[in-house]
Protein backbone atom coordinates (compact mmCIF):
# COMPACT_ATOMS: atom_id res chain seq x y z
CA UNK A 1 0.00 0.00 0.00
CA UNK A 2 1.22 3.35 -1.14
CA UNK A 3 1.96 5.91 2.03
CA UNK A 4 0.08 9.21 1.81
CA UNK A 5 1.82 12.61 3.59
CA UNK A 6 -0.01 14.84 5.35
CA UNK A 7 1.74 18.11 4.45
CA UNK A 8 1.32 20.73 7.11
CA UNK A 9 3.30 24.09 6.56
CA UNK A 10 3.16 27.31 4.95
CA UNK A 11 3.21 28.03 0.93
CA UNK A 12 3.72 31.11 -0.87
CA UNK A 13 2.12 33.83 -0.93
CA UNK A 14 3.34 35.57 1.19
CA UNK A 15 7.02 34.92 -0.27
CA UNK A 16 9.63 34.26 1.66
CA UNK A 17 12.86 31.78 2.70
CA UNK A 18 10.35 28.85 4.87
CA UNK A 19 7.15 29.47 2.32
CA UNK A 20 9.68 28.66 -0.47
CA UNK A 21 11.41 25.90 1.05
CA UNK A 22 8.19 24.52 1.91
CA UNK A 23 6.98 24.58 -1.89
CA UNK A 24 9.83 22.91 -3.23
CA UNK A 25 9.28 20.12 -0.28
CA UNK A 26 5.60 19.73 -1.76
CA UNK A 27 6.80 19.52 -5.16
CA UNK A 28 9.38 16.61 -4.14
CA UNK A 29 6.98 15.19 -1.57
CA UNK A 30 4.25 14.79 -4.92
CA UNK A 31 6.79 12.69 -6.82
CA UNK A 32 7.01 10.32 -4.61
CA UNK A 33 3.71 10.01 -2.47
CA UNK A 34 -0.07 11.24 -2.56
CA UNK A 35 -0.10 14.44 -0.83
CA UNK A 36 -3.33 15.92 1.49
CA UNK A 37 -1.84 19.67 1.60
CA UNK A 38 -2.49 21.48 4.96
CA UNK A 39 -1.19 24.86 4.08
CA UNK A 40 -0.28 27.10 7.35
CA UNK A 41 0.18 30.27 5.71
CA UNK A 42 -1.48 33.51 7.32
CA UNK A 43 -4.23 35.43 5.38
CA UNK A 44 -3.39 38.79 6.06
CA UNK A 45 -6.02 40.84 4.19
CA UNK A 46 -8.93 38.64 6.67
CA UNK A 47 -7.19 37.87 9.75
CA UNK A 48 -10.25 36.41 11.18
CA UNK A 49 -11.49 34.23 8.86
CA UNK A 50 -8.09 32.64 8.52
CA UNK A 51 -7.76 31.95 11.87
CA UNK A 52 -10.63 30.17 11.76
CA UNK A 53 -9.71 28.51 8.51
CA UNK A 54 -7.01 27.69 10.52
CA UNK A 55 -8.17 25.56 13.20
CA UNK A 56 -10.77 24.00 11.00
CA UNK A 57 -8.12 22.19 9.35
CA UNK A 58 -7.14 20.07 12.00
CA UNK A 59 -10.51 19.07 11.86
CA UNK A 60 -9.81 17.82 8.20
CA UNK A 61 -7.11 15.91 8.99
CA UNK A 62 -8.34 14.17 12.05
CA UNK A 63 -10.70 13.13 9.27
CA UNK A 64 -7.98 11.99 6.94
CA UNK A 65 -6.32 9.76 9.73
CA UNK A 66 -9.78 7.95 10.13
CA UNK A 67 -9.95 7.13 6.89
CA UNK A 68 -6.06 6.28 6.09
CA UNK A 69 -4.14 4.11 8.28
CA UNK A 70 -1.03 4.69 5.81
CA UNK A 71 -1.38 8.43 6.74
CA UNK A 72 2.04 9.86 7.83
CA UNK A 73 2.61 13.53 8.71
CA UNK A 74 5.26 15.98 7.74
CA UNK A 75 5.21 19.30 9.67
CA UNK A 76 7.17 22.09 9.15
CA UNK A 77 7.29 23.59 12.15
CA UNK A 78 6.65 27.88 13.02
CA UNK A 79 9.37 29.16 14.66
CA UNK A 80 6.87 31.07 17.25
CA UNK A 81 3.55 31.59 17.91
CA UNK A 82 2.11 29.15 15.40
CA UNK A 83 3.47 26.25 17.07
CA UNK A 84 0.09 26.76 19.06
CA UNK A 85 -1.70 25.62 15.78
CA UNK A 86 0.87 23.05 14.73
CA UNK A 87 0.07 21.20 18.87
CA UNK A 88 -3.41 20.26 17.01
CA UNK A 89 -1.86 18.03 14.31
CA UNK A 90 1.07 16.66 16.89
CA UNK A 91 -2.23 15.72 19.17
CA UNK A 92 -3.81 14.02 16.21
CA UNK A 93 -1.12 12.43 14.88
CA UNK A 94 -0.13 11.11 18.43
CA UNK A 95 -3.79 9.94 18.96
CA UNK A 96 -3.74 7.69 15.60
CA UNK A 97 -0.17 6.68 15.89
CA UNK A 98 0.90 8.11 12.86
CA UNK A 99 4.67 9.14 11.90
CA UNK A 100 5.52 12.63 12.36
CA UNK A 101 8.41 14.19 10.47
CA UNK A 102 9.10 17.54 11.84
CA UNK A 103 11.09 20.13 9.95
CA UNK A 104 13.40 22.73 11.29
CA UNK A 105 13.95 25.93 9.66
CA UNK A 106 14.03 28.58 12.56
CA UNK A 107 16.57 29.16 15.58
CA UNK A 108 13.81 30.84 17.37
CA UNK A 109 13.32 27.84 19.70
CA UNK A 110 16.70 26.54 19.84
CA UNK A 111 18.40 30.21 20.81
CA UNK A 112 15.26 31.25 23.37
CA UNK A 113 13.31 28.00 24.47
CA UNK A 114 10.08 28.32 25.99
CA UNK A 115 8.22 26.30 28.43
CA UNK A 116 5.81 26.00 25.81
CA UNK A 117 8.60 24.98 23.65
CA UNK A 118 9.74 22.35 25.73
CA UNK A 119 6.45 20.84 26.41
CA UNK A 120 5.71 20.92 22.57
CA UNK A 121 8.91 18.76 22.53
CA UNK A 122 8.27 16.50 24.76
CA UNK A 123 5.42 15.33 22.57
CA UNK A 124 7.76 14.86 19.35
CA UNK A 125 11.20 13.58 21.19
CA UNK A 126 11.26 10.17 19.49
CA UNK A 127 9.73 11.69 16.31
CA UNK A 128 12.10 12.21 13.34
CA UNK A 129 13.55 15.49 13.17
CA UNK A 130 14.84 17.39 9.82
CA UNK A 131 17.33 19.97 10.50
CA UNK A 132 19.64 22.59 7.92
CA UNK A 133 23.04 21.68 9.18
CA UNK A 134 24.90 19.21 11.64
CA UNK A 135 25.41 22.14 14.19
CA UNK A 136 21.46 22.99 14.37
CA UNK A 137 20.65 19.39 14.70
CA UNK A 138 23.65 18.84 18.09
CA UNK A 139 22.23 22.24 19.22
CA UNK A 140 18.56 21.09 19.05
CA UNK A 141 19.33 17.81 20.55
CA UNK A 142 21.05 19.13 23.44
CA UNK A 143 18.32 21.88 23.97
CA UNK A 144 15.80 18.99 23.90
CA UNK A 145 17.38 16.20 25.26
CA UNK A 146 16.70 14.58 21.48
CA UNK A 147 18.06 11.34 20.25
CA UNK A 148 20.85 11.79 17.72
CA UNK A 149 19.64 9.05 15.79
CA UNK A 150 16.62 10.68 15.59
CA UNK A 151 17.74 13.55 13.68
CA UNK A 152 18.72 13.87 10.43
CA UNK A 153 20.89 16.96 8.22
CA UNK A 154 19.16 18.18 4.78
CA UNK A 155 20.63 21.31 3.66
CA UNK A 156 18.18 24.20 1.61
CA UNK A 157 20.92 23.57 -0.97
CA UNK A 158 19.17 19.82 -1.65
CA UNK A 159 16.36 21.88 -3.51
CA UNK A 160 18.74 23.52 -6.07
CA UNK A 161 20.51 22.35 -9.58
CA UNK A 162 23.71 22.43 -10.50
CA UNK A 163 24.73 25.82 -12.37
CA UNK A 164 26.51 24.01 -15.11
CA UNK A 165 27.61 27.74 -17.01
CA UNK A 166 30.87 28.88 -15.96
CA UNK A 167 31.29 32.53 -15.69
CA UNK A 168 33.76 34.42 -17.76
CA UNK A 169 36.62 35.36 -15.45
CA UNK A 170 36.55 39.55 -13.96
CA UNK A 171 38.29 42.31 -15.62
CA UNK A 172 41.23 42.48 -12.74
CA UNK A 173 41.21 46.76 -13.69
CA UNK A 174 37.38 47.21 -12.87
CA UNK A 175 35.94 48.02 -10.11
CA UNK A 176 34.45 45.21 -7.79
CA UNK A 177 30.90 44.33 -7.87
CA UNK A 178 29.16 43.80 -4.25
CA UNK A 179 25.72 43.32 -3.96
CA UNK A 180 23.24 43.13 -1.63
CA UNK A 181 19.55 40.94 -1.88
CA UNK A 182 17.11 40.18 0.59
CA UNK A 183 14.22 42.11 2.05
CA UNK A 184 15.37 45.58 2.56
CA UNK A 185 14.54 45.92 6.25
CA UNK A 186 17.02 46.97 9.01
CA UNK A 187 16.46 43.55 10.32
CA UNK A 188 18.30 41.71 7.08
CA UNK A 189 21.16 44.93 7.88
CA UNK A 190 20.61 47.24 5.11
CA UNK A 191 22.09 50.33 6.98
CA UNK A 192 25.16 47.84 7.74
CA UNK A 193 26.11 47.80 3.95
CA UNK A 194 25.88 50.88 2.85
CA UNK A 195 28.55 51.64 6.08
CA UNK A 196 30.45 49.22 4.48
CA UNK A 197 29.91 51.00 1.19
CA UNK A 198 30.92 54.09 2.89
CA UNK A 199 34.38 52.81 4.67
CA UNK A 200 35.44 51.34 1.33
CA UNK A 201 35.02 55.05 0.02
CA UNK A 202 36.77 56.45 2.53
CA UNK A 203 39.40 53.63 1.98
CA UNK A 204 39.76 54.60 -1.41
CA UNK A 205 38.34 51.49 -2.90
CA UNK A 206 36.42 51.53 -6.00
CA UNK A 207 33.33 49.74 -6.41
CA UNK A 208 29.80 49.05 -8.23
CA UNK A 209 26.82 48.25 -5.33
CA UNK A 210 23.96 46.31 -6.47
CA UNK A 211 20.70 46.24 -4.69
CA UNK A 212 17.15 44.44 -4.94
CA UNK A 213 14.86 42.98 -2.75
CA UNK A 214 11.09 44.62 -1.72
CA UNK A 215 11.75 47.99 0.73
CA UNK A 216 10.08 47.36 3.97
CA UNK A 217 7.44 50.66 4.83
CA UNK A 218 9.70 51.33 8.31
CA UNK A 219 12.38 51.19 6.38
CA UNK A 220 11.72 53.26 3.76
CA UNK A 221 12.64 57.12 4.36
CA UNK A 222 16.10 55.65 5.89
CA UNK A 223 16.63 53.37 2.63
CA UNK A 224 15.78 56.45 0.03
CA UNK A 225 18.18 58.55 2.27
CA UNK A 226 20.92 56.02 2.37
CA UNK A 227 20.55 55.50 -1.52
CA UNK A 228 20.36 59.31 -2.18
CA UNK A 229 24.13 60.08 -0.58
CA UNK A 230 25.67 56.60 -1.45
CA UNK A 231 28.04 56.70 -4.35
CA UNK A 232 27.61 53.71 -7.55
CA UNK A 233 24.54 51.98 -5.96
CA UNK A 234 22.00 51.00 -8.35
CA UNK A 235 18.58 49.64 -6.51
CA UNK A 236 16.42 47.41 -9.13
CA UNK A 237 13.96 46.57 -6.82
CA UNK A 238 12.52 43.04 -6.27
CA UNK A 239 14.18 40.07 -8.30
CA UNK A 240 13.04 36.89 -9.63
CA UNK A 241 13.66 34.05 -11.57
CA UNK A 242 16.26 34.62 -14.06
CA UNK A 243 16.42 38.65 -13.12
CA UNK A 244 17.74 37.38 -9.92
CA UNK A 245 20.18 35.40 -11.53
CA UNK A 246 21.61 37.71 -13.78
CA UNK A 247 21.94 39.73 -10.36
CA UNK A 248 24.05 37.79 -8.76
CA UNK A 249 26.08 36.68 -11.81
CA UNK A 250 27.38 40.25 -12.11
CA UNK A 251 28.49 40.58 -9.12
CA UNK A 252 32.11 39.98 -7.35
CA UNK A 253 30.99 39.85 -3.55
CA UNK A 254 27.53 39.36 -1.72
CA UNK A 255 27.24 40.98 1.32
CA UNK A 256 24.62 39.79 3.67
CA UNK A 257 25.02 41.71 7.32
CA UNK A 258 21.70 40.50 9.05
CA UNK A 259 20.69 41.52 12.37
CA UNK A 260 18.45 39.10 12.40
CA UNK A 261 19.28 36.78 15.73
CA UNK A 262 17.19 33.28 14.86
CA UNK A 263 18.62 33.69 10.89
CA UNK A 264 18.44 29.59 9.85
CA UNK A 265 19.97 28.84 6.59
CA UNK A 266 19.39 31.87 3.98
CA UNK A 267 18.72 30.93 0.33
CA UNK A 268 20.48 34.03 -0.79
CA UNK A 269 23.40 32.86 0.20
CA UNK A 270 23.38 30.00 -1.65
CA UNK A 271 21.61 31.72 -4.18
CA UNK A 272 24.57 33.36 -4.93
CA UNK A 273 27.36 30.59 -4.44
CA UNK A 274 26.31 28.31 -6.59
CA UNK A 275 26.92 31.61 -9.41
CA UNK A 276 30.48 31.84 -7.93
CA UNK A 277 30.22 34.93 -5.94
CA UNK A 278 32.36 35.31 -2.75
CA UNK A 279 30.07 36.26 0.36
CA UNK A 280 30.58 38.16 3.12
CA UNK A 281 27.94 37.52 6.25
CA UNK A 282 27.18 37.63 10.32
CA UNK A 283 27.42 34.30 11.85
CA UNK A 284 23.70 33.58 12.55
CA UNK A 285 22.63 30.36 12.38
CA UNK A 286 23.93 27.94 10.29
CA UNK A 287 25.74 30.63 8.07
CA UNK A 288 29.37 29.84 9.08
CA UNK A 289 28.66 25.80 8.31
CA UNK A 290 27.08 26.99 4.84
CA UNK A 291 30.55 29.17 4.32
CA UNK A 292 32.99 26.59 5.01
CA UNK A 293 35.99 25.45 2.74
CA UNK A 294 36.90 28.89 1.85
CA UNK A 295 33.39 29.76 0.06
CA UNK A 296 33.19 32.81 2.13
CA UNK A 297 33.55 34.43 5.57
CA UNK A 298 31.41 34.77 8.13
CA UNK A 299 31.83 37.76 11.00
CA UNK A 300 30.74 38.50 14.53
CA UNK A 301 27.74 40.86 14.32
CA UNK A 302 29.81 44.01 15.96
CA UNK A 303 32.99 43.13 13.82
CA UNK A 304 31.12 42.81 10.04
CA UNK A 305 31.17 46.69 8.92
CA UNK A 306 35.03 47.07 9.69
CA UNK A 307 35.94 42.98 8.63
CA UNK A 308 34.19 42.63 5.47
CA UNK A 309 35.59 46.16 4.54
CA UNK A 310 39.01 45.30 5.26
CA UNK A 311 38.78 42.03 3.34
CA UNK A 312 36.93 43.96 0.45
CA UNK A 313 39.83 45.90 0.13
CA UNK A 314 42.68 43.17 0.40
CA UNK A 315 40.34 41.89 -2.79
CA UNK A 316 40.82 44.79 -4.90
CA UNK A 317 44.31 44.40 -4.03
CA UNK A 318 44.79 41.11 -5.23
CA UNK A 319 42.29 39.66 -7.46
CA UNK A 320 43.85 36.48 -7.76
CA UNK A 321 42.97 35.99 -4.42
CA UNK A 322 39.69 36.69 -5.62
CA UNK A 323 38.97 34.90 -8.52
CA UNK A 324 40.43 31.84 -6.18
CA UNK A 325 37.40 32.58 -3.53
CA UNK A 326 34.40 32.21 -5.99
CA UNK A 327 35.96 28.87 -7.27
CA UNK A 328 35.75 27.76 -4.05
CA UNK A 329 32.29 29.47 -3.35
CA UNK A 330 31.04 27.31 -6.54
CA UNK A 331 32.91 24.25 -5.35
CA UNK A 332 31.36 24.59 -1.87
CA UNK A 333 27.95 24.86 -3.00
CA UNK A 334 28.23 21.68 -5.31
CA UNK A 335 29.47 19.41 -2.62
CA UNK A 336 26.66 20.44 -0.05
CA UNK A 337 24.22 20.07 -2.58
CA UNK A 338 25.36 16.43 -3.98
CA UNK A 339 25.38 15.30 0.06
CA UNK A 340 22.02 17.16 0.88
CA UNK A 341 20.00 15.67 -2.70
CA UNK A 342 21.55 12.34 -1.17
CA UNK A 343 20.53 12.90 2.07
CA UNK A 344 16.79 14.44 0.62
CA UNK A 345 16.34 10.86 -1.16
CA UNK A 346 16.68 8.91 2.03
CA UNK A 347 14.28 11.11 3.79
CA UNK A 348 11.47 11.03 1.37
CA UNK A 349 12.07 6.70 0.91
CA UNK A 350 11.81 6.86 4.50
CA UNK A 351 8.28 8.52 4.48
CA UNK A 352 7.43 6.78 1.61
CA UNK A 353 7.93 2.93 3.48
CA UNK A 354 10.55 2.44 0.76
CA UNK A 355 14.12 3.17 2.46
CA UNK A 356 17.22 1.65 0.81
CA UNK A 357 19.73 4.04 1.94
CA UNK A 358 21.74 5.59 -0.93
CA UNK A 359 25.40 6.71 -0.46
CA UNK A 360 27.28 9.70 -1.86
CA UNK A 361 29.66 8.89 -4.29
CA UNK A 362 32.71 11.32 -4.88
Amino acid sequence: MTRCVSFVGPLPPPVNGFSNVCGMMLDRLRMRMPVEVFNRAPKLRARAFGVLEQLAKPVKYFGRCLGRRDMVCYLALSGGRGQLLDLFYVLISKLFRRPIFVHHHSFVYINSPSWFNRCFFALVRNEAHIVLSPNMGETLARVYALSPAAVRVVSNAAFYDSDDDPRAPGDDAAPLHLGFLSNITFEKGIVEFFAILERLRQCGVEYRAHVAGPVSPEARQTFDKLLAAAKDVEYVGPLYGAQKERFYRQLDVFLFPTNYANEAEPLVIYEAMRQGVHVMACDRGSIAEMLGNGAGLAFPREHMVESAAAHIAKFNEDRQALLAAKRMSVQQAQRVRCASKVALQNLLACMQGTYEPLRLSL
